[in-house]
């Protein structure tokens, strides 16, 4: 194992702390938008509902889309670095997953925790594939039943 860096640990503290109070400040923001979209749909579902129907339908097929596309991409990176970490035998590998990594693990650990990085990334790609997928199957189901 190689030695920790003197004051990597701090910029690590701060380099997560800025991500993470980015992540909020986007989650708080795109919470507004989604309420208020949903205040609307649920005031239009009283004057036509079958087009309230499509609209929830729509807001569901981009939220499966976005959030679970998103998941699904960063499970296929993570893949990649967990391979790129096998091959190395370094972990995590050089590159943007080792970002903030204060210490590098080598030889056989190595090798021990990129197969489980892999075996999680795979877990991650098909369990967003399944949430996007069930999350447009029942949009899709919701505008059947307005059309019925």
């Amino acid at each position: 194992m190689e030695a920790p860096r003197p004051g990597a640990a701090r910029r690590l503290v701060v380099a997560r702390l800025a991500v993470l109070a980015f992540a909020v400040a986007v989650g708080l923001a795109l919470q507004g938008v989604v309420t208020a979209r949903l205040e609307a749909i649920d005031g239009l579902s009283r004057v036509e509902p079958v087009r309230a129907r499509g609209e929830m339908a729509a807001l569901l097929r981009l939220a499966g889309a976005g959030v679970f596309g998103f998941t699904a991409v960063v499970g296929l990176s993570l893949l990649a670095a967990s391979r790129r970490a096998l091959r190395l035998e370094i972990f995590p590998p050089p590159g943007l997953w080792s970002w903030g990594a204060v210490r590098a693990i080598t030889g056989p650990r190595a090798r021990t925790v990129a197969r489980v990085g892999v075996g999680l990334s795979v877990a991650l790609v098909l369990l967003s594939l399944a949430a996007g997928s069930l999350l447009w199957y029942a949009a899709g189901r919701l505008l059947a039943c307005g059309a019925g």
